[in-house]
């Protein structure tokens, strides 16, 4: 099981590099039952607030509706207790409050990968972070 961040679904979805390519081969791996792959409502937060903020309302629908159709992708909800396990991980490591959410979210499902481009995770000594 590994961790999707925003940034993974913003590259497959927008993204014409190399790291979009990358990232679209790893959602087929999902889509065709090669990888499981597990995400909180947060990241569905941050993947729409990308899309409305660079004008690509068009695709909100399509990729939520998507996202949730895909068997081998959990989206897991964020229990009561997750606030309280990411202060830990803002104090410990200085992660901002999104990050240590979904660090927080990692450790309570134990889940230790996650796909990002974002090097904060990298201060988290248990968590791998794969990049695009």
């Amino acid at each position: 099981m590994i961790y999707l961040d925003a940034n993974f679904f913003i590259f497959a979805l927008l993204d014409k590099t190399e790291k979009g390519k990358n990232a679209r081969r790893i959602l087929k791996e999902i889509i065709d039952g090669r990888l499981d792959a597990v995400i909180s409502p947060l990241v569905l937060d941050e993947v729409m607030w990308v899309l409305v903020k660079n004008k690509k309302d068009h695709l909100l629908r399509i990729a939520v509706e998507d996202i949730y159709a895909m068997p081998n992708l959990k989206v897991k909800e964020v229990s009561p207790d997750i606030p309280l396990i990411a202060l830990d991980f803002i104090e410990k490591f200085r992660l901002k409050p999104r990050d240590a959410f979904h660090v927080a979210m990692m450790k309570k499902l134990g889940v230790k990968e996650i796909i990002t481009d974002d090097k904060d995770f990298d201060v988290v000594e248990w968590v791998k972070r794969i990049a695009l």
